[in-house]
């Protein structure tokens, strides 16, 4: 529960930091990053826990109970620790498991790393401003169709991130998307599936180095890695630090003058 409680700080630096407070968003409780985060936090475990629990809606036993709220102890934890790309997995993930009838996990924790913590921590993935910015312009693009004359009633600072900001994490998601596509492609031309090609990708590139253990149904062993595929995987894993839009800023002649 201590570690859970030092995850957080994972969504979003207005949880350690108040130097990006502005008066549109006064807190964190008021923070997108982090209502997103805990809205993923708390959602996707009691999806899993649903799944099961409306099958046995009839079960009414204080073992069966007592299972559900372990199940969904475990989902929370290891959601928030792979939405952190921290990766610790639960003493009770297999208990969650077990109750939801999910066989393989993968592809959850795969989408969770994805997504990422908050901008400027030391969470990796996409970051969950950009998401936040990406789901402010789907919205309103779907506004638009339905009502093509419609003036949007967002402020100041929810503007900018619609416009202004939409664009810039769609810049980076398709950065992204293909760095991702480029890491996978090396990683099977040296050998290797491309479900474990997909998951090293991922886990490289978002940080999240225990998704080799944890996304598929066989442990991926590095050793076993042929010396090409470690280089690769080497790489990607510092592209996925840095993050790509600061190597192209690095290596942009614009930005070395001003």
């Amino acid at each position: 529960f201590a570690i859970f409680l030092f995850l957080l700080f994972a969504l979003s630096r207005l949880t350690f930091s108040s130097d990006t407070i502005t008066s549109a968003r006064p807190g964190v409780l008021y923070d997108p990053e982090f209502r997103l985060g805990v809205l993923l936090v708390l959602g996707v475990p009691l999806l899993l826990v649903l799944r099961h629990w409306i099958a046995a809606f009839e079960v009414i036993e204080a073992d069966n109970l007592t299972v559900g709220l372990r199940a969904f102890w475990g989902g929370m934890f290891t959601v928030l620790s792979f939405l952190s790309t921290a990766g610790f997995e639960s003493a009770d993930w297999q208990e969650a498991r077990d109750w939801s009838g999910l066989g393989t996990p993968g592809l959850v924790l795969l989408g969770l790393s994805l997504v990422g913590g908050g901008v400027a921590t030391t969470a990796g993935g996409v970051k969950l401003l950009r998401v936040y910015a990406l789901y402010l312009h789907g919205k309103r693009e779907v506004e638009r169709l339905v009502h093509p004359s419609s003036v949007g009633h967002a402020t100041g600072a929810g503007r900018r991130i619609r416009r202004h900001g939409a664009y810039i994490a769609w810049v980076f998601f398709m950065l992204f998307a293909m760095s991702l596509t480029f890491v996978t492609m090396l990683l099977a031309g040296f050998g290797q599936d491309f479900e474990s090609a997909l998951i090293l990708s991922v886990s490289a590139l978002s940080t999240t180095g225990p998704l080799i253990s944890a996304a598929s149904e066989t442990p991926i062993r590095l050793l076993e890695l042929s010396a090409g595929a470690k280089l690769c995987y080497g790489a990607a894993m510092v592209l996925g630090r840095l993050e790509t839009l600061a190597i192209i800023a690095l290596l942009n002649p614009a930005v070395w003058r001003d």
